[in-house]
C-alpha cells in the first residue's frame, strides 16, 4: 500500500503543473497573510480549504480511475486549476467541519492522557532546566508518539471512507465521523500490509513535521512551512484513500 500511496502522491503533484504551481503559490501567499492580524484567521481557513480541496479532488479521481495509475494520470492531465479546487466544495467543507470536531475531541483526550500519565510533571521541570526522571521522560515520549500515530493513522482512514462512499455535505460529514466507531477497525488490525504501510507513511510524515519545525526557526524559510504542511497532509490523506480503497474494494 505504501508504494502505491507514494506513487499516487508523486503523480498528483507532478502530472499537471498548471494546477500545482498556482496552488503552491497561493499557499505561500496565504502564509504571508497570516502575519497580518486582521486577515490571519481568514488566510488560515482559505489555506486549509485549498489543501483539502485539492487532496479530495485527487482522492476522488483515484477512486474514479479504479485505482489505476495511468487512468489517474489521464484525469489529472485534463483537469484545470478551477476543477481541482472547486470540484468538491461541499465535500471539502464537510471534511473540514468533521476534522475540526474530531480534532477538538482528540485534543481533549490528549489532555486527559497527559494528565493521567503525569506528563506535565515531567515537562514543566524540563522546561525550567531542572533534572527530570529518565523513566518519566521515556513514558512521556511514549505517550506522545502513541497519540501521534493514533491520530495520523485514523483521520486519513476516516477521510478515505468518506471519499469512497460519501456524496455531498451530509453524507461525507456523517461517514467521516461515523468511522470513529464503526467500519474499518477489524480490517486494519488483521492486514499486515496496512499496518506496515501505515507505520512507514507515519514515520515519513513525522520527518516532514520535524523539518517544518526546524524551518520555523529560520525567518527566511518561514513561508516554506506552508508547502511542507500541504505535502504532509496530502501524503497522509492520499494514503488513507489508497488504504480504504484496497481494504474495502479489493
Amino acid at each position: 500500500m505504501w508504494r502505491e500511496a507514494l506513487s499516487v502522491w508523486k503523480t498528483s503533484l507532478g502530472e499537471n503543473y498548471r494546477i500545482t504551481l498556482p496552488l503552491l503559490s497561493l499557499l505561500i501567499f496565504l502564509s504571508a497573510l497570516t502575519l497580518i492580524p486582521a486577515v490571519a484567521s481568514l488566510a488560515v481557513l482559505l489555506s486549509s480549504y485549498l489543501m483539502f480541496s485539492f487532496t479530495l479532488f485527487v482522492a476522488k479521481s483515484y477512486v474514479r480511475a479504479g485505482g489505476r495509475l495511468e487512468e489517474l494520470r489521464s484525469f489529472l492531465r485534463r483537469a484545470t486549476f478551477g476543477q481541482a479546487v472547486s470540484g468538491y466544495v461541499l465535500e471539502t467543507v464537510a471534511v473540514l467541519v468533521a476534522q475540526t470536531a474530531l480534532g477538538i475531541l482528540a485534543l481533549f483526550i490528549a489532555l486527559v492522557v497527559f494528565t493521567a500519565g503525569g506528563v506535565w510533571s515531567v515537562l514543566l521541570p524540563l522546561l525550567e532546566g531542572e533534572v527530570v526522571s529518565w523513566t518519566g521522560l521515556f513514558l512521556s515520549a511514549f505517550l506522545a508518539f502513541f497519540l501521534y500515530f493514533s491520530l495520523v493513522s485514523s483521520f486519513p482512514l476516516f477521510f478515505g471512507k468518506a471519499v469512497l462512499e460519501g456524496e455531498g455535505f451530509r453524507s461525507t460529514l456523517r461517514l467521516f465521523i461515523e468511522s470513529l466507531y464503526r467500519g474499518l477497525s477489524w480490517r486494519t488490525f488483521l492486514n499486515v500490509d496496512y499496518l506496515k504501510s501505515s507505520l512507514l507513511i507515519s514515520l515519513l510524515s513525522l520527518l516532514f513535521i520535524l523539518l517544518h519545525g526546524i524551518l520555523l526557526l529560520l525567518p527566511f524559510a518561514l513561508f516554506a512551512g506552508s508547502v511542507l504542511s500541504f505535502l504532509t497532509l496530502h501524503l497522509l490523506y492520499i494514503f488513507g484513500t489508497v488504504a480504504c480503497f484496497r481494504l474495502l474494494r479489493s
